[in-house]
């Protein structure tokens, strides 16, 4: 298996009140979170499939993001609560990535659960707002008039998806990542997850799979914190 990329110390730490221990392959990165990260559940299935839209009508499919380890979550702009925080924690998580030779190599997915509202000028700005960067991150949806495609995916992911008036969303808070082979490999649970597991999960992804090739190896200490 291939190592994966160097950690400092005096980064990690200052990441998680627990330091990481570097892991030599994904199975063993597995066993480590879940001793050390309660809100993380390993799977490995095949993903569901979509092909959406983002905001200037360009069509994004899943098998378009094959050889990209994928980070996706599911928001609806008029969310009150959970889903600017699930945003900027997935900002957060990106801002990281991208400072190392795996930008890439990740792509980072968001989807709408509510087509009717979150039109492309909507779309437009969310990425102003909460900090995402679009060299890697795009924000898909169905359009208002494929709500099925939106709901059917939704519930595929694992999630209940319910409407409230006429438009509210009811959605869990999860972040779901899909290996460059597009199996979903795990869910992050809710807001509590540390950044760095993340972080780690998607650097074995993108060194261990199968054989596939590795990326060069940096440290942490080089990342801006």
């Amino acid at each position: 298996m291939k190592n994966l990329i160097a950690i400092g110390l005096g980064a990690v730490l200052a990441l998680s009140s627990a330091a990481p221990v570097p892991a030599h392959s994904l199975r063993s990165l597995e066993e480590q979170l879940h001793k050390r990260e309660k809100y993380f559940q390993a799977f490995n299935k095949e993903a569901p499939v979509f092909a959406l839209r983002d905001a200037a009508g360009r069509t994004n499919s899943s098998s378009d993001l094959r050889g990209k380890v994928v980070v996706l979550n599911f928001v609806y702009t008029n969310c009150p609560d959970v889903c600017p925080l699930h945003a900027e924690r997935i900002a957060e998580v990106q801002g990281m990535v991208n400072q190392t030779p795996m930008r890439d190599r990740v792509r980072f997915i968001t989807v709408t659960t509510d087509p009717r509202n979150d039109t492309p000028a909507v779309m437009r700005t969310y990425s102003e707002n909460h900090g995402l960067d679009s060299v890697n991150w795009s924000f898909l949806t169905s359009g208002p008039k494929r709500l099925n495609l939106i709901r059917d995916l939704v519930r595929q992911f694992g999630h209940k998806f319910t409407k409230q008036g006429d438009s509210y969303q009811v959605h869990g808070v999860v972040t779901h990542v899909i290996d460059p082979e597009g199996r979903w490999r795990a869910n992050f649970y809710g807001l509590n997850f540390q950044p760095i597991n993340l972080i780690l999960f998607i650097n074995a992804l993108t060194n261990d799979i199968h054989g596939g090739n590795a990326m060069p190896r940096v440290s942490w200490r080089q990342i801006k914190m």
